[in-house]
């Protein structure tokens, strides 16, 4: 950044300090003031619960973010410019995964956001809450009713601040259904579409395979079983043609007593006064927190008057904790870290969802943004994808009014889910059902299984908190991963093969068949291991547990087990994967946790 650039920022936070947030670059320009919070991580959650909080005039909140402002990237704004902002830039943490042994050994690259915002300023922009199954599924197992999907939807609503099509050309009356969303609340979400063939293909396959693909009248009812189309379009943050994140629609509406530090990692949480804390005394007390720049700078300390409440995401979480002495008590003493706490569970239980793309050759005519071969993909199809608009122009309308081919990131809008019936392959071998129940898919069409089997975990590679950890989803590491997927590619054959999509289709061109037109079991299975992914959705590497248990991280308080001071707000308390996208959730559960943190003031 130039100095004029630094000098300009620099006037602009003096200017707004009396007005909103106040933003710091260096650990050293924070003032010395007592900070009764202090956020771990500027992400999606991070940043509605200090936003919460902040809304108390008498609480002073410190955010601490390691990476930029969402405000320093122009890319972040655009919606159509996603594909920029994702893993190899500077607003990523560019994690690879370890080998994994069911996909050849292969170390598959694991975006996570580095930046204000965190993730809602990186992702896809898809708004999906998953079924009320999942939900009901977290209350159960945590003992947490507060969880349950009738308890948790007021606090989807508050989130949500429904903003309506910003192209009046593209009205959106008819593809959602209200009485499922609010207008009141923070987080911009619209139904974006472009006019295309496809649509009306999807809609009239939902009226000849009713049975396995019944018209989904809004994906975000809590039961997302079928294709979205007319009054289920794909639903997205998007607010009057840009972006909407934790760092636009919470944080920017601050006060000046919510601080961001930006470019600081926090190394360490830190219990305070040890000598009377530990085994046979009161436990520890970790409303310390330890700051670094670079691997090489000063280390800076700062204490909350009430808590410390981490929010870095299912992957730095953990990680955090186990830098602390806070985990499984071998792991730590193997690495020479002094173990304050066992807690068994911190980074075990992760898990994300299984992907696999899929292209069809077709002879529709290209949408706006790509030529498109491939009708229903996850992966990079840049081999078959051709851009097929004037970038520059786009650019141009999307600065002067926020329309055009920029102002939304997909656009082929409807998303598809499938429910396997009880019959169904997977399952004649006795193998349980891995959803919430009735009302969850096994498969959603952008092409992902849905699967809560959890085998994986975060642990430690190094002591450095500046090196990234073991990452290892364990993808395909159950029999029924494999069998619910190859179940799903069945069933995208038969949607392809309807007769409503019988004359544009051509066939399967990612991956082509061997022989014939259809892959056997053996060459899709062969196409798993050299291909497929995870979704980005990981949860689970401090899961919520009932009090008192002897597994899990955090209790129904996100009260980290076995300390005081110390709490947990992301997609790492989320003891199961939801069926479908995780962002939702999190801003259901980040704003359910800071009703229970100011309850408990």
């Amino acid at each position: 950044m130039s100095s004029l650039n630094r000098h300009i920022l620099l006037l602009l936070a003096v200017a707004t300090s009396g007005l909103g947030v106040q933003f710091f670059q260096q650990p050293s320009e924070v003032p010395t003031i007592d900070y009764d919070f202090i956020v771990v991580g500027g992400g999606t959650a991070g940043l509605v619960v200090a936003t919460r909080l902040g809304e108390e005039p008498d609480l002073n909140v410190l955010v601490i973010e390691a990476g930029l402002s969402n405000e320093d990237v122009f890319d972040v704004q655009v919606p159509g410019l996603v594909e920029n902002i994702g893993w190899g830039t500077i607003v990523d943490w560019n994690y690879t995964t370890t080998p994994q042994s069911n996909l050849n050994d292969r170390e598959v690259v694991y975006p996570r956001a580095k930046i204000l915002g965190g993730c809602s300023s990186h992702n896809g922009l898809v708004y999906t809450r998953g079924s009320r199954d999942d939900y009901n599924r977290w209350a159960a197992i945590t003992r947490n009713d507060s969880l349950s999907w009738g308890e948790i939807f007021p606090y989807i609503l508050k989130a949500e601040k429904w903003s309506g099509p910003n192209d009046p050309s593209l009205p959106e009356k008819g593809h959602y259904d209200p009485s499922f969303h609010n207008v009141g609340g923070k987080l911009g979400v619209t139904a974006p579409y472009y006019e295309h063939p496809f649509n009306d293909l999807i809609f009239e396959a939902t009226q000849e395979l009713s049975s396995e693909f019944p018209l989904l009248h809004d994906l975000n009812s809590g039961r997302p079983i079928g294709l979205g189309l007319l009054a289920g379009w794909s639903q997205s943050t998007l607010a009057h043609g840009l972006r909407s994140s934790s760092a636009t629609s919470y944080l920017a509406t601050a006060s000046d007593n919510v601080h961001v530090l930006l470019h600081s990692l926090v190394t360490r949480v830190l219990p305070i006064d040890t000598s009377e804390q530990g085994p046979g005394k009161s436990a520890y007390d970790f409303r310390g927190v330890e700051v670094a720049t670079s691997p090489d700078s000063p280390k800076w300390n700062f204490t909350a008057k009430k808590e410390v409440i981490v929010s870095a995401g299912m992957i730095n979480t953990p990680q955090l904790l186990l830098l602390s002495g806070i985990g499984p008590q071998d792991e730590l003493k193997s690495l020479g870290i002094t173990a304050y706490v066992d807690i068994p569970s911190v980074g075990k239980n992760f898990s994300d969802q299984l992907s696999i793309g899929l292209g069809f050759g077709t002879d529709l005519p290209n949408t706006e943004r790509y030529k498109c071969l491939s009708l229903l993909h996850l992966t990079d199809t840049k081999k078959i994808v051709l851009s097929s608009f004037d970038p520059v122009a786009a650019l141009n309308q999307w600065k002067a009014n926020h329309t055009g081919p920029l102002a939304l990131a997909r656009h082929l809008p409807p998303l598809g889910w499938v429910r396997l019936s009880e019959d169904s392959k997977p399952f004649r071998n006795g193998s349980p059902d891995p959803t919430g129940g009735p009302s969850s898919p096994h498969i959603e069409y952008y092409f992902v299984q849905i699967s809560p089997v959890n085998g994986g975990s975060i642990t430690l590679a190094t002591t450095s908190p500046f090196d990234q950890p073991n990452i290892d989803p364990a993808l395909r590491s159950s029999e029924i991963d494999t069998a619910i997927i190859l179940e799903g590619y069945r069933s995208a054959e038969r949607l392809m093969g309807s007769h409503a999509f019988s004359d544009h289709i051509t066939g399967l061109v990612v991956p082509l068949p061997l022989s014939g037109t259809s892959l056997t079991d053996q060459e899709f299975v062969q196409y798993l291991r050299t291909n497929a992914t995870h979704f980005g959705h990981g949860v689970g590497s401090c899961s919520m547990a009932p009090r008192g248990a002897s597994w899990g991280v955090v209790d129904p308080s996100f009260r980290v087990q076995k300390v005081t001071g110390l709490r947990i707000v992301d997609a790492s308390v989320l003891p199961f994967v939801p069926s479908g996208h995780t962002q939702a959730a999190v801003y259901a559960i980040a704003e359910l946790a800071s009703e229970v943190i100011k309850r408990s003031y």
